[in-house]
C-alpha cells in the first residue's frame, strides 16, 4: 500500500477523507493548521520584540555591550 501526505483546505478535508475510505483506503490522521500566516507573523514579531527588550535590559545591567550607531551604519 502507498502512503500519501497532502495539504488541502480545511473545508475539503472531511470530503476527501470520506472519498479515500470509499475507495478502500485508510485515513491515518487529519491535522488542522492551527495558526494562520497572520498569526504566525504576529507571534514572530512579538518574539522578536521580547528578545529585543531582554537585550536592552541586559545592556542596562552592564552584562552586554550594544553597538553604536556608527558601528551599525558601517555594517550596511
Amino acid at each position: 500500500m502507498t502512503t500519501l501526505t497532502i495539504e488541502i483546505p480545511e473545508k475539503a478535508g472531511k470530503t476527501l477523507a470520506d472519498l479515500v475510505e470509499q475507495l478502500g483506503g485508510k485515513v491515518i490522521s487529519i491535522k488542522k493548521d492551527k495558526e494562520t500566516k497572520g498569526e504566525k507573523k504576529k507571534k514572530q514579531v512579538l518574539d522578536d520584540l521580547e528578545e529585543s527588550v531582554k537585550f536592552v535590559r541586559l545592556h542596562q545591567q552592564g552584562k552586554v555591550e550594544a553597538k553604536t550607531i556608527q558601528e551599525l551604519l558601517n555594517e550596511l
